[in-house]
């Protein structure tokens, strides 16, 4: 709005000096100010001088399209005097404005600097230019021939291009369009000098071809203010990605053979272990294989007993390296199981810390195992994990990746959030704001109008789950415990238990109760301080604000719900998230991962259920807390790191030399010949010219049909599929209290999620369809092929690192490493 934007310098500091006469006492006119009815920021009215423009060319006056000052092609002089620009914003060379409305044979002219009434036919007066003369070093005004100025005046149908957005139909700048008028030519001005004769107004155009653009949309609360949008002015969201899984995950639920008859009826699964069993300790630290010449696994006992002794020299090099976030539960467990805990080592063979960025995977040795996996951060950060999801949405359906409710990424999406948002504002919808890549209910809040949402700072804004289901008026969330011990092949176990957390005050769906973190988040580290929360003391208890899975699948089966059911969608839910990750992950476990032996991941899953007993995934845990300060979390996690450890199978650190290994073979009554040591024969990553073939056939594109290779990629087993098969069946026979829903003879529907065919996952598939419900057959098969060391068999190591891959799968994996490593991770 300002016209002569006032300058800093001695200039500004003239204002007591001399002025011209013509411009005191004069009342400037309100029409320049039609909003506010006050002088613009920066007017200056103390320099005014009087400056004949009769003299300027008729060329000097432009009607410029204020799309142009921005663009980068410039305006030919034509153009500027075409008439017919349609224009938004104009900029004028004049400092005047004149409104003209005609009455009979008179015509008022309003100016800045004068109010006449003139007949029809007199020309108008001209307006004068400002121009601030200069001043010199002396003090005195310089002498210099005046040249013609030009003062480039912004002309907005409002205040600024955002309020603009609405226009007022009362403004005057739309109302004429005042025409070139020829002027005489002033004395004392040559032929040859610029005039300018008049200004040009043109009616603007259609208030709907207008499009005020400004990246930041903090101040548009009138995107609240829905009775100024019609069905016109956004796109539809009937399209939202949980509409067709809301109906599929309802049928699976709700169908009729998944309803008890009787409260008696229980769940299996509530009882199908014992917790007394899970915290059984082993008869043995190291317990053998179901297979001959394989090394055997460390057993590890529990965090409350003292697991049997360990010899002198296996201690020795028993070494953990002690991390400053290793929960105490997992300290206690590697204590009581003989372990050496090592503050400044290098030579650890577990480690249970933080995660690395991806090329510190590298320096990770063979026989060294950690707790996470290069790339999890895939679907541990919660803008990934729904640009994965949304991938997959897009390949598949919302019917089978729409489990996680409407995410929008910020700023990526935020055109995209303000174009639905007066959609979402008529339905009253909610939001809740989260970090991408935080914790522990950090800076989370819910929302439910436009200018609540930064718009500047990486976050996520997820749609409000606001019917969720309630148990004594209080909301919860279900903390749900996945291992993945393997990515190629993927082997994925998921916890019998887990936690059911709850919110200390009651629900309210009413918008005055958003800013109660209390009643809408369950985190336990937010409602721990809230006088209302209540702690569970007793394991199997249904009260207080936090239960066991278990505790609440009794409830439920009380009230004649099938947790079997319920069970189903939610490994459903774990493993679609999964796959969805699961490209990029291996991507990165193949770039910076030496041996299959080195990593495992233990996810964290949030998931919550609405009224309609649907589940809904809220994030993914890469780090998923072990911290227990209640009894109750001790009763839980404890059996769930004791599983973890079991189940990925840690074997002796290769510091043993083979009299040493002898001597501890036969103190532990195991079979002469046995290598008690890690063995890296077993976790090779690269194949022989026979198994590349054999991969390279099963994993080709027109084979689309299952039963192409169910039968025949079983046919002739290579000594690389055996060793798959080995450590395949090794962890399911010791994978107790966890249960594994990937692979199963069940899961072959799973494997069209894929990116690419994978083979070890094909391999996989087809044993199960064999021997999942004759085990023993299939573990005597294995047993004979490991009887002659075939399973020992391997090529010789490649000069570089050949990958045991298709070329299939090179492809894909060249197009996912081609994205940067700041996308991928934090």
């Amino acid at each position: 709005m300002s016209l002569v934007q006032e300058t800093t310098g001695k200039r500004s500091s003239r204002r007591s000096g001399a002025h011209n006469d013509n411009n005191q006492n004069i009342e400037y006119d309100s029409y320049l100010l039609k909003e506010n009815n006050e002088l613009p920021f920066g007017y200056n009215d103390s320099d005014w001088i009087d400056f004949p423009i009769d003299g300027m060319e008729k060329s000097a006056i432009k009607i410029v399209n204020a799309k142009d000052i921005y663009e980068s092609t410039p305006l030919c002089d034509e153009q500027y005097l075409n008439e017919s620009i349609p224009t938004s914003r104009r900029c004028v060379k004049l400092g005047d404005i004149h409104e003209i409305s005609n009455t009979g044979e008179s015509v008022t002219i309003k100016s800045n600097l004068a109010k006449k009434t003139l007949k029809a036919n007199e020309p108008l007066p001209l307006p004068r230019l400002p121009l601030t003369p200069k001043r010199g070093r002396g003090g005195q005004a310089a002498a210099k021939k005046v040249l013609p100025t030009v003062h480039r005046v912004l002309l907005y149908n409002s205040q600024s291009p955002r309020s603009a957005r609405k226009h007022h139909p009362s403004s005057n700048l739309r109302s004429q369009n005042v025409k070139p008028q020829p002027n005489p030519q002033p004395k004392g001005q040559t032929a040859g000098a610029d005039h300018v004769t008049n200004y040009i107004l043109e009616e603007p155009e259609p208030e709907k071809n207008r499009d005020f653009r400004d990246a930041d949309f903090d101040n548009d609360d009138d995107l609240d203010n829905i009775s100024n949008f019609d069905d016109s002015d956004t796109v539809s969201i009937s399209s939202d990605t949980e509409d067709g899984y809301r109906a599929h995950a309802y049928k699976l639920t709700h169908s009729s053979d998944r309803l008890l008859s009787s409260p008696k009826d229980s769940s299996t699964l509530v009882f199908s272990r014992s917790s007394d069993d899970d915290l059984c300790n082993p008869e043995s630290v190291l317990v053998s294989s179901l297979f001959p010449y394989v090394p055997p696994y460390l057993s590890f006992s529990s965090n409350t007993k003292k697991g049997p002794n360990v010899p002198p020299e296996l201690h020795r090099i028993l070494k953990w390296r002690v991390t400053s976030i290793m929960p105490k539960v997992v300290r206690l467990i590697l204590a009581n199981s003989g372990m050496r805990m090592l503050k400044k080592t290098n030579d650890w063979m577990g480690v249970w810390g933080k995660h690395l960025k991806s090329p510190c995977f590298k320096t990770i040795r063979s026989y060294q195992k950690i707790n996470h996996l290069p790339g999890s951060f895939r679907i541990g950060r919660k803008d990934s994990c729904w640009k994965n999801l949304q991938r997959q949405m897009r390949k598949h359906s919302n019917r089978e990746f729409g489990f996680m409710p409407r995410t929008y990424v910020i700023p990526n999406d935020l055109c995209a959030l303000r174009k639905r948002w007066p959609k979402y504002a008529q339905r009253n919808t909610k939001w809740i704001i989260k970090p991408p890549a935080s914790a522990r209910g950090a800076g989370i809040r819910v929302v439910y109008r436009w200018g609540q949402i930064p718009k500047r700072r990486p976050l996520i804004v997820q749609k409000y789950i606001e019917r969720p289901l309630l148990i004594n008026g209080s909301k919860f969330d279900l903390r749900l415990y996945v291992l993945v011990t393997s990515v190629n092949p993927l082997r994925v176990f998921m916890y019998h238990n887990g936690l059911a957390r709850f919110a200390s005050v009651k629900y309210s769906a009413k918008a005055d109760t958003l800013n109660d973190r209390c009643m809408h988040l369950t985190n336990y580290s937010i409602n721990k301080f809230s006088s209302n929360y209540s702690k569970n003391e007793d394991v199997n208890a249904c009260h207080g604000h936090k239960w066991t899975i278990k505790s609440l699948w009794t409830y439920l089966a009380n009230r004649g719900v099938c947790t079997d059911g319920l069970w189903e969608a939610l490994r459903s839910l774990v493993l679609r998230t999964i796959l969805a990750g699961e490209n990029g992950i291996n991507s990165m476990i193949r770039a910076n991962v030496e041996s299959k032996y080195s990593c495992f991941e233990l996810f964290g899953f949030d998931v919550i259920l609405d009224s309609d007993l649907v589940p809904w995934l809220l994030e993914v845990n890469i780090s998923p807390s072990l911290h227990s300060e209640l009894p109750l979390d001790a009763h839980v996690k404890a059996p769930l790191v004791q599983g973890v450890l079991n189940t990925a199978l840690y074997n002796i650190p290769p510091k043993l030399s083979q009299e040493k290994q002898r001597e501890l073979a036969a103190e532990f009554s195991f079979p002469a010949g046995t290598q008690m040591c890690y063995d890296k024969r077993m976790y090779i990553n690269y194949l022989s010219r026979e198994e590349k073939n054999k991969h390279n056939t099963f994993t080709r594109k027109s084979m689309e049909n299952r039963e192409e290779y169910i039968d025949a990629i079983l046919e002739k087993l290579t000594p690389d599929d055996v060793r798959c098969l080995i450590i395949a069946e090794d962890e399911l026979a010791r994978c107790t209290p966890l249960e594994r829903i990937f692979p199963t003879d069940q899961t072959y529907k799973y494997l069209k999620y894929n990116d690419t065919p994978r083979y070890y996952n094909r391999l996989l598939d087809a044993w199960e369809s064999r021997y999942a419900n004759n085990r023993t057959e299939g573990i005597a098969l294995l047993r004979d092929y490991c009887q002659s060391k075939y399973h020992l068999e391997v090529p010789a190591p490649p000069a570089k690192k050949d990958l045991n891959v298709s070329p299939v799968e090179e492809n894909a994996v060249k197009n996912v490493m081609s994205e940067p490593e700041e996308v991928l991770e934090a």
